[in-house]
């Protein structure tokens, strides 16, 4: 190996532990990086360069914000499940609402599951702030309806958590299906190609 390559290769390799160590932090933090933080950083991590350092930081910044999109895309079915939930309970009744609540949390799970699209989610994780009101709104309902007020708290914190507890469980065999193609496509590249008879 040449000493270009063996240099690159380090430069890499101490690339990777400062992408690592610096993935702890927040990215409020990574964005407000300091000159004095840079080279602190640069004297733990001599191989690099300024250069390389910044481009570190963008990479880890970028990933960081594209795992909280996917982290807030899969929390869509349940802001919007709430939503449909709280409609039907106010205009028909909690029976009707759960049977509703339970077909729209399995199909935007099977939905938000097989499909991404980050540039959607800007606009529909402004839902999540809708939630909170209908969550105010149901309660102020049932209690209008006859409902005890420590009933009422019931029904709208086994909404909340019930709602997040059941898409686990819907989102199940979907994440089966997912690992088990995966592995296929596993077995697939690792088989000779095309033996002909």
């Amino acid at each position: 190996m040449s000493a270009k390559a063996l240099d690159r290769s380090s430069k890499l390799d101490q690339g990777r532990l400062l992408a690592r160590r610096l993935y702890d932090l927040k990215i409020r933090q990574l964005e407000e990086l300091t000159e004095q933080d840079s080279t602190s950083y640069l004297a733990e991590y001599p191989r690099l360069g300024k250069t390389e350092f910044r481009d570190v930081v963008r990479q880890v910044i970028e990933a960081k914000k594209a795992e909280q999109t996917q982290v807030g895309w899969f929390s869509i079915p349940h802001d919007i499940t709430v939503l449909v939930f709280v409609a039907f309970a106010c205009f028909t009744n909690l029976n009707t609402a759960i049977i509703a609540g339970i077909g729209v949390l399995v199909l935007f799970e099977s939905i938000f599951h097989s499909y991404f699209n980050p540039r959607l989610y800007p606009a529909l994780s402004f839902l999540v702030w809708f939630t909170y009101p209908a969550y105010v709104l149901l309660g102020w309902v049932l209690i209008a309806r006859g409902m005890t007020w420590y009933w009422a708290v019931v029904v709208v914190a086994a909404l909340w958590g019930g709602t997040y507890l059941a898409g686990l469980v819907a989102r199940l065999p979907m994440q089966l299906t997912v690992q088990a193609r995966a592995e296929a496509e596993k077995r697939k590249t690792r088989e000779p190609s095309g033996r002909r008879k």
